[in-house]
């Protein structure tokens, strides 16, 4: 057991009991009933749009789903034309990245594209989810910065009242960060997926993600920092 569980045991213990399902490994539900509604939700890493609904329920009136694996995204589509809401579901087929046009290789994992990644997995990823593994099969695609993306769908996001980035990427955050550059500033709220463990060979690291959020202004508050997940949701916000 490394030192950072041992503190967040011993940080769970202090909480009494009543109180520790206000503590669970992620609070992300809990502080989005308190902060809704948002209008407008972009989610990098969209796999088939699981969360469309609870979406719907924090009062999006625009939601954009990106998703980089053709065969993931032919799904996502069928499933957001579902929808009959008044929300307006918006979708695009996009390696995001930190630039347009450089050419990356896409790891396809077995379990339904969930996984997937521009990297591979570590002996980490390995013991963490022995069922889940790459399948063998590299894509080569093209990336698009996160900018260029909302252009091509008219979205202004001076324009929204209440913005929020969703970031879940496989270990590709940072990378999607610096493409976004001061942009991030304009979103009031952002979930992204974060490692303080070696999940993926090369992927973003929770101090990098964290520095960068609070270069930006943004602060934790889905979690004291020393109960940060090992591998997880976090939720910052714009001060």
């Amino acid at each position: 057991m490394d030192v950072l569980k041992l503190v967040e045991k011993g940080a769970k213990k202090l909480v009494p009991k009543y109180m520790r399902k206000f503590f669970r490994a992620s609070r992300y539900e809990l502080k989005m009933q308190q902060l809704s509604p948002v209008d407008l939700i972009i989610h990098v890493g969209a796999h088939w749009a699981e969360d469309a609904e609870i979406y719907e329920q924090y009062g999006a009136k625009t939601v954009l789903w990106i998703e980089a694996d053709p065969d993931t995204y032919d799904k996502l589509c069928n499933v957001v034309a579902e929808r009959k809401g008044e929300t307006r579901h918006l979708t695009e087929c996009a390696l995001v990245s930190s630039s347009d046009g450089q050419e990356l290789e896409f790891h396809r994992y077995n379990n339904d594209g969930a996984s997937s990644s521009v990297y591979s997995t570590t002996d980490t990823f390995k013991a963490r989810f022995p069922n889940s593994f790459e399948t063998g099969e590299v894509i080569a695609m093209q990336t698009r910065s996160l900018p260029d993306i909302l252009a091509a769908h008219g979205i202004d996001l001076g324009q929204a009242n209440r913005a929020m980035l969703v970031l879940d990427v496989q270990g590709h955050e940072y990378s999607v960060l610096q493409g976004l550059g001061d942009l991030l500033q304009q979103f009031h709220l952002c979930k992204c997926e974060v490692s303080r463990i070696p999940v993926y060979d090369g992927g973003a690291q929770f101090p990098e993600l964290d520095a960068h959020f609070r270069q930006h202004d943004f602060k934790l508050i889905s979690h004291w920092y020393a109960l940060v997940p090992r591998h997880g949701d976090v939720l910052y916000q714009h001060r």
